[in-house]
């Protein structure tokens, strides 16, 4: 057990530059953790002042933000500043990780919607562009071509298909935000469903009262 429980810690470690910041400090909080020789304590406590140990954090850091960036961009625009601390407080309650796009979006725009839901964050157009992007991705990683001639029952919608509410009109947000401004639509409220249609190669969009469907 002890060679996996230093595995868990070195990963525990790379993962929070929190936790080797308080391994060096109070190394008496950290340690007793896990089932740990006096060796690979001490080892542990020299890793983590190595140079090397800043980059791994880093390159960690790195990996985990660039599938939100890549694949929630409108989502990273409204969040703003408030982008990093989000980030690092979902890290430290979902560190176990596997650096897959699909999983790590999906993980992070479901803390954000229960982040919102609660009212921790109170930005008017973050949740339907959270669900819309996460929609999109969803589409994206679907085998299309083996979902085209799926039969679908009347009233039932197509596995290509997505429908999100929207708050505000969605053409108008969505080219707000296509021109990386801040939208301004808090006096322009109603009900709004966004179509999201991945049935041809390119997804498209169309904006339907709400309540209908296809």
């Amino acid at each position: 057990m002890s060679l996996l429980s230093f595995q868990q810690a070195l990963t525990d470690l790379i993962a929070s530059p929190g936790l080797c910041l308080q391994l060096r400090a109070v190394p008496e909080e950290v340690l007793p953790r896990y089932d740990l020789t006096p060796q690979e304590q001490e080892r542990l406590q020299t890793v983590v002042r190595q140079p090397g140990m800043s980059v791994s954090c880093t390159l960690y850091r790195v990996n985990r933000i660039t599938p939100v960036y890549t694949l929630l961009p409108y989502t990273c625009f409204l969040l703003g500043a408030a982008l990093v601390p989000f980030a690092e407080e979902f890290w430290a309650v979902s560190s176990r990780s596997d650096l897959q796009f699909k999983r790590e979006i999906t993980l992070f725009g479901e803390f954000l919607l229960g982040k919102i839901a609660s009212g921790a964050i109170s930005n008017p157009y973050l949740r339907e562009i959270t669900e819309m992007e996460l929609a999109i991705s969803e589409l994206n990683f679907l085998p299309r071509e083996a979902l085209l001639d799926t039969p679908v029952a009347e009233g039932s919608l197509h596995p290509l298909v997505r429908l999100v509410p929207f708050d505000h009109p969605p053409e108008a947000l969505l080219t707000a935000l296509a021109g990386m401004q801040m939208p301004s639509l808090e006096g322009n409220r109603g009900a709004y469903l966004l179509m999201i249609d991945h049935r041809e190669e390119e997804i498209s969009f169309s904006e339907l009262p709400r309540g209908n469907g296809t």
